[in-house]
């Protein structure tokens, strides 16, 4: 006979229980170990853990990364942060420290200066292996008038003999050494809204002869870069202006060595030549220039990208923004510059907008690059993210709603460039094999153009592998499966295309 079996209650929990679940498991921690979790909190918050215990009030006093940002945790009407750092300071205990970060509104005074030095002065003192002073004159940045007279923070002279510095990032500050510099552990650095000479940027190189990175964001004084460095690597310039104001300002760039190039940002009324690029395998291209004609805007960039273009035709990767593409489409149109323009680049990356317009301007650079093997495209929008979508419309079905018709307009411009007629037409997506698709959004007028960029890739490409299309904003097409054999089904010069859409 079988025994009837009673449902009991647990039985309460044990003492051993109670005084494991009432338990401080983080204080039971080593205090390396907390130390490490403190060291990823803003300063003021690690500060504030000392009120926890006995133990922990002395526990900030060791956090290796220092960051004290005014704009994001301080009241702009406070006059408590710099108070609050010198105190930081003096009761810091660590004999060594990894990173010193200072982000605030910057005021010429005599004592916010002396304070500055002797942060500086402390964090040399500690070894520390980042430096990262982000000072900004509001007035200063929201104004148009880049060429202002202005007073930055000078940097002090005991700053350019460090032996523990590998990262340096500084704004709005001058550079002005009167010795040589020693930086002989520096590998990356990033020097924004500044003056610094060209005399100025060749003892920087001299004295980092491990330096890998550079990085000049609006900055001014020089009009020539001569980098003969070995070990540096890359090289970004984002934004030049000139005090002078001269109407034919060249900045001219020879780094014979260096692997990556980006030139990105507003340019006023300069020009931008390259001399000795020789060993580039990747550039970034995005510039404005800015001419007190606004007529002669569009011209005199388009001439200064096909320079730059004929200089570069031999790197194997280019990134190209959607500031920069009219220009260079411009300078293409002009049938005498075709041959001069065709590069050897396998990799391009376009950002462009989904406009009929733009069409001919991909067409344009997969002409001029007849080796091409990956291409990535990035739609952007002149009207920010795509729209999202309610959730009214998210329904079970409505991955039959995905409109795949492509625009018969975008699909006849670009099949123009494939007519016997055009002499590049037969070197055109020869060795094509990925095509990467990001920015898909639910908008018809703009899925027609994919589509017919789609439709035009599949039906010309001999060697294409796959082609994927991202649309991580279309959150209501479930089945991506359904979307990929429609797209499947348009006609393919190569059998091993796939098509991929998520």
């Amino acid at each position: 006979m079988r025994t009837k079996r009673h449902c009991r209650n647990p039985p309460p929990p044990s003492d051993q229980t109670l005084r494991r679940i009432g338990e401080d498991r983080i204080s039971s921690l080593p205090d390396a170990l907390l130390i490490h979790i403190l060291s990823y909190l803003p300063v003021i918050d690690a500060v504030k853990t000392g009120v926890l215990s006995k133990r922990w009030s002395r526990l900030w006093t060791w956090t290796p990364n220092l960051v004290f940002d005014q704009l994001g945790e301080w009241d702009e009407k406070s006059n408590n942060f710099v108070p609050f750092i010198d105190a930081f300071l003096v009761l810091h205990s660590s004999p060594k420290i990894q990173k010193l970060a200072i982000d605030m509104d910057y005021r010429k005074r005599l004592h916010l200066d002396n304070s500055m030095d002797e942060w500086l002065r402390f964090a040399s003192g500690r070894a520390a292996e980042e430096l990262n002073l982000q000072l900004s004159e509001l007035g200063y940045f929201h104004s148009w008038d880049f060429r202002a007279n202005v007073e930055r923070y000078l940097l002090p002279s005991f700053i350019y003999s460090n032996n523990s510095m590998k990262r340096l990032n500084m704004s709005f500050i001058d550079v002005q050494p009167s010795d040589a510099i020693s930086w002989p552990l520096l590998q990356s650095l990033s020097i924004r809204s500044a003056f610094i000479t060209e005399s100025t940027i060749q003892n920087i190189l001299l004295g980092s002869p491990h330096l890998k990175i550079l990085e000049l964001s609006n900055c001014e004084g020089f009009d020539l870069l001569r980098i003969d460095s070995k070990s540096l690597k890359r090289l970004v310039i984002h934004g030049i202006w000139h005090p002078s104001g001269g109407t034919d300002d060249v900045l001219q760039i020879s780094a014979p060595n260096i692997l990556s190039l980006e030139i990105s940002g507003h340019f006023y009324k300069r020009r931008v030549q390259l001399l000795d690029v020789s060993s580039l395998v990747d550039v970034v291209i995005n510039l404005q220039v800015w001419v007190e004609d606004r007529r002669c805007v569009l011209v005199e960039c388009s001439n200064i990208l096909r320079e730059i273009l004929r200089k570069i035709r031999h790197v194997e990767k280019l990134n190209v923004g959607a500031c920069s593409i009219k220009q260079i489409i411009l300078s293409m149109m002009k049938e005498r510059f075709w041959a001069s323009l065709v590069s050897r680049r396998k990799n391009l990356i376009l950002n462009v907008e989904p406009t009929r317009r733009n069409i001919s301007d991909i067409a344009c650079f997969l002409q001029t690059s007849p080796k091409l093997e990956s291409l990535q495209i990035n739609l952007a929008s002149s009207h920010g993210t795509s729209r999202k979508v309610v959730e009214s419309q998210k329904t079970a079905s409505s991955c039959l709603q995905l409109d795949l018709q492509f625009d018969p307009e975008s699909y006849a411009t670009l099949e123009s460039y494939w007519t016997p007629k055009n002499r590049l037409s037969k070197h055109m997506l020869a060795h094509l094999r990925t095509v990467e698709i990001f920015g898909f959004n639910e908008t018809h007028d703009s899925n027609g153009i994919v589509i017919a960029i789609v439709r035009s890739l599949l039906k010309h490409a001999k060697v294409l592998e796959k082609i994927a299309i991202y649309a991580p904003e279309i959150e209501y097409y479930s089945d991506n499966a359904l979307v990929a054999r429609k797209l499947l089904t348009f006609r393919r010069a190569s059998r091993k295309a796939l098509v991929q859409f998520s």
